[in-house]
């Protein structure tokens, strides 16, 4: 699955409180440990028939259970399901016995007749789901809108329409019947057998033969196109919405075939099932989906050509792929255990990354992934990666999982090398194929294939908190290289003391690079290597091959040539970072040819961010030379970024201008706009108020303009806000009002009370998306007037996303703005003495070359 946050082309607009400055405890106080269910049967198929009319929500359904006994014998058949009416419940083998059998607190408890050890339950039920099943159709905002149906069970809300063992523990095969008006595509799990067509209805029959958790359970009937292709032999749809264009279909799904090669032989197991589809529907809860076979997509990655050069969804394509070996294949038995499935599909999307574009460009992706995952641990909460405590299992579906997940596992392979890491990995799925699995399975195939203990990682890297925070200082002397290693992490359960092997090269005169592993133990090391003559340079980690966060402290000549020429991206940008805390003209002179010069995009997007902190005229001047020469979109971004932290009049003009007379980055013209309303220029408001004028993809301009609109602590922009909040705009317009209503109200104390009771009555009543973005907003403004609309969604929220939002937003309420007011205060007080410093230092850096002493 990846996360609606992580992926979506468009969340930026929420705005929402995520990531404070205080951190809290990941586990809420009273939350208990969670652990694999008993069970007091063996479940072995469920045969589910189900009739689904899209323009009426709710369904009939029946199934069949078939279950036998474990070795300890048949004990009660405890079925999950939930919000149902049930019609009948029966032994099919045994007509004449009445059934024993009782509902409550979502359970369906059977008795089996006596002496019987294995046998068919029957259900029949009917329901109109609240969760599980979704209905989607015409609104306000889209009257033309066909109505749909469709699942999204992750990760136990399939027994909200169908009775099951919601848990991903057990896997067993499972069959769909299900009836739908005629003109609709049924998608389902497996392979289809037939279709029948009568009286208008379509009866469409569906086998998954292999093992599969409820979770991955798919329904989807929805009026489509569908697109075939095929991988070899095995058979791959794209299947749209109705009328989207094949261009758009090939731009998003294209590379579906190559990515399903490209991974069969990276993990050395062939894909695994019987098909591959890509289902695209409307007003899905997250980016993607893995169902067994058949992925469920949102339909935001359909981009059109020009979102395409801000937001490549290939990424997500990857990811949803890769799930189908780690997530479908070999399943976590529990949701503690979850980062066995997304920390190896967000990896994949850096495997992808380094088959079609080199190594660095696989680092740099990396380092991206680590520092999401830092944002999180530095400003939400700090937790292992598999961690017990939770209140709901969607609760540990966090950058931990996902990005520091993947990071470790980049981790590993470096630390056991290529040769032992992949035919480990191909142990591990083929070993555990079709089973559900622990973290001590995938570190015994690993020790089991490389002979490596692996229990100091596995205790410090997935079970521990934290990662390490290295300052790492350079020099030669006296024919030795003298590294020292400082680790400065501090926080409650993180060590001391990581241990790692630091890789650093030292490269010579000729070019030729020596690479030594250094031994790190301690919380301060020293080494020293024989190093006779002086290295042109030193490079420190290379391939960002250790999860950290590191900076450097060496001879300026060494960082320079680093910066000039290194092949790493990602040890550009710390070199980067490291000139750019005392910058002399050199350096800065240097930060800004390599902002010009750097091939990749990535590097000069960071250098744009890093120029911007180091302030000054010479800054600015190099980032409005690239506003004008930089091409890649992506790159463009960053820079209108790092303007928009220069109170300068011609940067006003220029962002201004850019609004006017619009870009072909849909990110950079909103962008602009953004950093217009923090600049609070005076431009501000009628440039974000011409972007909410504009169609785009996906409102991506108008959830700009909301935001940047947010920005300007202009009491006046309120009414428009508050009226793009309304029904007749679209959800994620919508959601981008109430995070811009948000960062108003947390700037304005005269608008706050109508922006929380219209924030409030959104998180009760509104859309998911909607909701979402209201409660978070009500946590950015920490207001207790939201207080009470928050303690009922605490209690009562149907979703658990929902849930946990409100609960951290009330702690933020309860954490009160007094301290929050004065550290703005002082960010604000920072940010003017980092400019003014930026100057000072630019001034010296003017007079050193002349000789100039005081």
């Amino acid at each position: 699955m990846s996360t609606l946050r992580d992926k979506s082309l468009l969340l930026e607009g929420m705005e929402a409180g995520w990531w404070r400055a205080r951190r809290r405890p990941f586990a809420e106080p009273d939350a208990a440990p969670h652990y694999g269910r008993d069970r007091s049967f063996v479940l072995e198929h469920i045969d589910v028939q189900l009739r689904i009319d899209p323009a009426h929500p709710g369904l009939e359904g029946e199934a069949h259970v078939r279950v036998g006994a474990t070795l300890a014998g048949l004990g009660s058949v405890v079925l999950d399901l939930d919000e149902v009416s049930i019609q009948e419940v029966a032994w099919l083998e045994h007509p004449s016995h009445e059934t024993s059998w009782h509902h409550q607190e979502g359970q369906l408890h059977v008795t089996p007749p006596p002496g019987v050890q294995q046998g068919t339950v029957r259900v029949k039920w009917s329901c109109q789901p609240r969760r599980g099943m979704y209905f989607i159709g015409p609104s306000t905002a889209f009257p033309e809108r066909p109505w749909e149906a469709w699942s999204q069970c992750q990760d136990d809300d399939a027994h909200f329409f169908l009775p099951c063992f919601d848990h991903p523990s057990v896997k067993h095969p499972w069959s769909f019947t299900i009836e739908a008006p005629q003109s609709y595509t049924v998608v389902c799990n497996g392979v289809l057998e037939d279709r029948v067509d009568s009286d208008g209805w379509s009866r469409w029959r569906w086998h998954q033969n292999q093992g599969m958790p409820a979770y991955l359970v798919t329904v989807v009937v929805a009026l489509l196109d569908v697109h075939e292709v095929s991988c070899g032999e095995l058979p791959v749809r794209y299947l749209v919405p109705q009328g989207t264009d094949a261009d758009t279909v090939a731009r998003v799904f294209g590379p579906t075939p190559e990515m399903i090669r490209f991974l069969s032989r990276r993990f050395g197991v062939p894909y695994p099932w019987a098909r591959y589809d890509q289902v695209v529907v409307s007003e899905f809860r997250f980016g993607g989906m893995e169902n067994t076979g058949a992925t469920t997509m949102t339909d935001l990655i359909l981009t059109d050509e020009r979102a395409f050069l801000d937001h490549e969804p290939h990424g997500l394509v990857l990811h949803e792929l890769a799930h189908q070996w780690f997530g479908d294949l070999v399943t976590c038995q529990d949701w503690s255990q979850g980062w066995l499935n997304e920390g190896w599909a967000t990896y994949s999307e850096a495997l992808w990354q380094e088959e079609k574009k080199g190594a660095g460009h696989a680092a740099w992706a990396t380092w991206k992934m680590a520092r999401s995952y830092m944002t999180e641990a530095s400003s939400r909460y700090r937790r292992p990666i598999v961690s017990y405590r939770f209140r709901e299992p969607i609760d540990m579906f966090d950058r931990h999982l996902y990005e520091k997940g993947a990071c470790v596992l980049h981790t590993l392979r470096c630390e056991l090398g290529e040769e032992a890491f992949w035919p480990a990995v191909r142990l591990y799925l083929e070993r555990h194929a079709f089973e559900s699995v622990h973290t001590r399975h995938f570190q015994r195939a690993l020790e089991d294939a490389t002979g490596r203990n692996l229990d100091r990682f596995f205790h410090q890297w997935v079970l521990g908190v934290g990662h390490p925070l290295l300052e790492v200082g350079l020099q030669h002397k006296d024919g030795l290289l003298q590294v020292k290693v400082n680790q400065t992490q501090t926080g409650d359960q993180v060590p001391e003391a990581f241990s790692f092997n630091l890789r650093i090269q030292i490269v010579d005169e000729g070019g030729v690079q020596q690479p030594v592993d250094l031994p790190v133990r301690q919380r301060q090391q020293a080494f020293h290597v024989p190093c006779a003559a002086a290295p042109v340079t030193v490079r420190v980690d290379p391939g960002f091959r250790v999860l950290s966060r590191l900076s450097l402290k060496a001879p300026v000549r060494w960082l320079q040539a680093l910066l000039a020429e290194d092949e790493c991206p990602v040890l550009r940008i710390r070199v980067a970072e490291a000139l750019a805390k005392n910058p002399d003209a050199a350096s800065l002179e240097a930060l800004c040819d390599a902002l010009e010069k750097d091939p990749d995009w990535t590097v000069r997007a960071q250098l744009a961010r890093v120029l911007s902190l180091v302030g000054g005229e010479l800054a600015l001047a190099s980032l409005l030379r690239a506003l004008d020469s930089e091409t890649e979109a992506r790159a463009r971004l960053p820079i209108v970024t790092a303007l928009g932290k220069f109170q300068d009049p011609g940067v006003n003009d220029r962002l201004a201008a850019l609004v006017t007379q619009g870009d072909p980055s849909l990110r950079v013209e909103g962008g602009a706009g953004v950093a217009l309303g923090r600049l609070r220029a005076d431009q501000a408001r009628q440039a974000n108020e011409t972007l909410l004028t504009r169609p785009s993809f996906g409102d991506a301009l108008a959830c700009r303009g909301l935001q940047g609109l947010g920005y300007t602590r202009d009491p006046d922009v309120l009414s428009i806000l508050l009226d793009w909040t309304g029904e007749t705009h679209g959800n994620r317009a919508r959601a981008a009002a109430c995070g811009a209503l948000a960062r108003l109200a947390d700037s304005l104390t005269e608008v706050r009370a109508e922006v929380v009771e219209r924030l409030s009555e959104l998180a009760l009543h509104g859309p998911f998306r909607v909701q979402l973005a209201a409660v978070s907003g009500l946590g950015v403004i920490r207001d207790p007037r939201g207080s009470g609309a928050l303690r009922r969604l605490l209690d009562g929220a149907g979703d658990g996303r929902v849930r946990r939002m409100a609960y951290e937003a009330l702690w933020e309420i309860r954490e009160g703005r007094d301290s929050d007011t004065a550290l703005q205060g002082l960010r604000d007080e920072v940010e003017d003495l980092r400019h003014t410093q930026g100057q000072l230092q630019e001034r010296l850096a003017r007079l050193e070359p002349l000789g100039e002493t005081t």
